[in-house]
């Protein structure tokens, strides 16, 4: 069985921001999607998600030239490894500077097969049949209260350190990246987001737009939308990508 894609990408600043310290870039023909969302104040996190998106761009005929998806991770794996040598040098040479950092979340898809390897508490979701799913799991402070059972999941989108993450691009010179896997089914639908977009929208809401006959490019204006007549108190950025069989 064969398969093609198609996405959609938007980002704005916000209803609250001046800059907009996200940053993406969309290779649908070469099934590879990445988002970054800065960190660190004025500029520092604009410089360091645009460094990560600009490595990943960068590594696209290497991963694309990969025989197998393990080799294709490895090649994002080693473009956004760089990234962090670069912004944790960067640090160590001026130490003024502050944090330059970001959280990474990049998409990789060949054939039916698809990895994602992410830090930080972007996300991605899949959305199939009728059920959404959050596949990624945030490096956050609410999420290790979540799993130690000292919260609810209801207290999450509340919670005072909801936006304090435990693992960035550019924190440590060493960077962890979790890693997942999955086989894609036609008609399936990933959605790669900041938390722009999951603070402001629930899963309902994405859900229905998702799960629209409308096209990629107009449900990611739709989610786009929905966030910016809420609050919109931060940077968003989202990418749809609908898998069709060929």
């Amino acid at each position: 069985m064969s398969f093609h894609y198609q996405s959609a990408v938007r980002s704005h600043v916000g209803n609250v921001r001046e800059l907009n310290e996200d940053a993406y870039c969309d290779h649908a023909e070469q099934g590879i999607w990445c988002i970054a969302d800065g960190m660190g104040g004025y500029e520092a996190g604009e410089v360091a998600s645009n460094m990560v998106v600009n490595a990943v761009s960068d590594a696209v005929d290497k991963v694309v030239a990969a025989t197998d998806l393990d080799q294709k991770v490895a090649g994002l794996t080693a473009a956004i490894q760089s990234a962090n040598t670069c912004l944790t040098q960067e640090r160590t040479l001026a130490p003024d500077s502050g944090v330059m950092g970001c959280t990474v979340l990049a998409v990789v898809i060949s054939g039916a097969e698809c990895a994602c390897v992410w830090a930080g508490d972007s996300r991605l979701y899949l959305l199939r049949e009728n059920g959404l799913y959050q596949l990624s799991k945030d490096h956050s402070v609410v999420q290790e209260l979540l799993d130690k059972g000292l919260i609810a999941a209801d207290e999450r989108e509340t919670h005072p350190q909801r936006h304090v993450i435990t693992r960035a691009v550019g924190a440590n010179p060493e960077l962890e990246l979790d890693f997942l896997a999955l086989d894609l089914l036609p008609d399936d639908v990933l959605m790669l987001c900041s938390d722009g977009l999951y603070s402001e929208i629930g899963p309902d809401l994405i859900m229905s737009i998702l799960s629209s006959t409308e096209d990629c490019d107009t449900k990611a204006s739709r989610l786009l939308e929905s966030v910016l007549s809420a609050a919109a108190r931060d940077n968003v950025t989202v990418s749809v990508i609908e898998v069709e069989q060929g």
